[in-house]
């Protein structure tokens, strides 16, 4: 029942189904990393992420039209807010695209799981939540084992280093602007106004180049690209509405290190679907990473239960 889904002695409820969510996420951030490799073969990663939000904005004005919805109902009550998430978001998207050719998908993800780090450090001065001592240990302890995937100073850094760091540094802090938007407005209404924003700064940023000269306007894309855009577009939409819904849930310093749990995911896939190399290091910082997210949800539930 309503009354009850809201009382305090359902948090450790509510902890289950932020993971629910957050697995929903993963699989599809995981997903995502597969389809836009494929994409960029043959689209720089600007034209990619105007054909992503193109895609994604029409289904959800399907699903709005299916449901008998208003557009007017998706009104924010932060439209500022959202577009400056927006903003931010879209240069964290643009510099995942970019990295995501030149490096492989483990260290990229390695370096975007700096983000809840971030997150854990923002979330107490944005958005007012406690900062434990045990949700600092957990994202410290995830932040080590990225470290021993990463082993900074024993390999070269890579050409896409620096725009992961970008992308990781963005990410926290749509993290954080969700979580903000939240108290206002819906997951579907963060959802459709992200899209509805990055396709308008997509298209300014592709038309405001061929204009100066520097480009050729939107690309049409081939048939299997288009297949892949697609299937990157749905993906993006899953993944953001469970991230978004994983917020609603819990504290965004709960949600972000359970996004930890995607390294050792997308080091298997990398390994079985383009041969990337899978060594103790990546294994071991897995592991550890795995055990930051079990020791923080562990933590939340205890905490639960003494409320």
């Amino acid at each position: 029942m309503p009354v009850e889904a809201t009382a305090p002695l359902d948090h450790r409820g509510r902890i289950v189904w932020a993971v629910i969510w957050m697995i929903g996420a993963i699989v599809s951030f995981t997903a995502m990393a597969v389809a836009g490799r494929a994409a960029s073969r043959s689209m720089d990663a600007v034209q990619i992420t105007v054909w992503r939000t193109l895609i994604g904005l029409i289904i959800l004005a399907v699903i709005v039209k299916a449901q008998g919805l208003a557009f007017s109902g998706l009104n924010s009550r932060r439209p500022g807010l959202q577009l400056v998430r927006s903003l931010i978001h879209f240069a964290a998207q643009l510099s995942w695209l970019y990295a995501l050719t030149r490096m492989t998908l483990a260290e990229l993800t390695a370096i975007e799981f700096t983000a809840p780090l971030w997150v854990a450090l923002l979330a107490p001065f944005l958005l007012s939540e406690q900062m434990t001592v045990r949700r600092a240990g957990a994202a410290a302890l995830g932040f080590i084992g990225v470290l021993i995937v990463v082993r900074p100073g024993a390999i070269p850094l890579s050409e896409g280093t620096p725009f992961g760091m970008i992308a990781a540094v963005g990410y926290a802090l749509s993290m954080v602007m969700t979580k903000r938007l939240l108290r206002g407005d819906s997951a579907f209404t963060i959802l459709f106004w992200m899209q509805g924003l990055q396709l308008l700064i997509g298209l300014a940023i592709v038309l405001g180049s061929a204009l100066a000269g520097y480009g050729h306007g939107l690309v049409l894309p081939d048939q299997v690209t288009f297949a892949w855009l697609v299937a990157l577009g749905i993906l993006g939409l899953t993944a953001h509405y469970a991230l978004t819904k994983a917020f609603t849930f819990a504290d965004a310093t709960i949600v972000a290190p359970m996004d930890f749990l995607r390294l050792p995911l997308i080091a298997a896939v990398g390994m079985i679907v383009y041969a990337e190399p899978l060594d103790f290091w990546v294994l071991g910082g897995g592991a550890v990473v795995v055990l930051a997210n079990i020791l923080n949800i562990r933590g939340e539930r205890a905490r639960a239960g003494n409320i």
